[in-house]
């Protein structure tokens, strides 16, 4: 899910899918992956009017914001993932484990890479693991300049913020 906010502290959300993605996995401990998101699957879930939602997906997809067109994809690599101290707990057969985890990735949209990290509540067992957390993405490091504070200081009261967040329920299978 994700969701941009305005400086009046109105806001707009919606969802966006993966394409595909594989995360390696070696002795209960995460090593790296991929994650590939398809920016064409963006929708809008608080505007009701059919027209308006429309318009908005349109506005996102466009040049001001993610150039879909140009860019259909965006992409997370996962560099890695260390257990945050103190907060991790292992089963003593190490069957499982469950806890905090810092990730270090590379974050690509519009063919522009900034290095980000975040934090995740990660739960690894012999079946599947799940990740669940936000990631705050600052939009005018990868060149969206539409109503940024930061490409445009004099906009007053009238700007997006730049930072715009993805909340995640992540599931992997082994495969």
């Amino acid at each position: 899910k994700w969701k941009g906010s305005k400086s009046t502290g109105s806001y707009h959300d919606g969802f966006i899918l993966l394409d595909k993605s594989f995360i390696k996995i070696d002795k209960n401990e995460i090593k790296n992956g991929e994650i590939i998101i398809d920016m064409n699957s963006i929708t809008c879930t608080d505007i009701d009017d059919p027209q308006s939602n429309e318009y908005l997906i349109k506005h996102l997809k466009n040049y001001d914001f993610f150039s879909v067109s140009k860019f259909p994809i965006a992409s997370l690599k996962i560099h890695s993932a260390q257990p945050v101290e103190g907060n991790i707990n292992k089963s003593t057969e190490n069957q499982f484990m469950n806890g905090l985890y810092l990730f270090i990735c590379d974050l690509t949209i519009k063919d522009s890479t900034h290095t980000i990290d975040f934090v995740a509540d990660v739960t690894i067992n012999q079946s599947a693991a799940v990740a669940i957390g936000k990631i705050e993405i600052d939009r005018s490091k990868f060149g969206i300049k539409y109503k940024s504070k930061s490409w445009y200081p004099d906009l007053g009261d009238r700007f997006i913020n730049d930072i715009f967040e993805l909340y995640f329920n992540l599931v992997a299978f082994p495969g």
